[in-house]
């Protein structure tokens, strides 16, 4: 199963993005790249940053939709 990075901004931006995609009947990952640092022990280099992944069999649908929404 192969998943694919489609958007990647701050935390408003990716939520917003993942409310949309959720409306369609598509239910993306979040990677929060701040919270994976601060457990692993190292500091973020960009807080509140996070990747937006999708089934790769999504990935068309998808990058139609936010293009759609930019």
């Amino acid at each position: 199963m192969a998943f694919i990075k489609v958007f990647s901004g701050s935390l408003v931006e990716v939520q917003y993005v993942r409310q949309i995609l959720q409306d369609q009947g598509i239910e993306p990952i979040v990677r929060d790249t701040t919270s994976s640092a601060a457990i692993s022990g190292f500091g973020a280099l960009t807080p509140n940053f996070q990747e937006l992944f999708v089934h790769s069999d999504q990935e068309i649908k998808v990058k139609e939709i936010i293009s759609s929404i930019k």
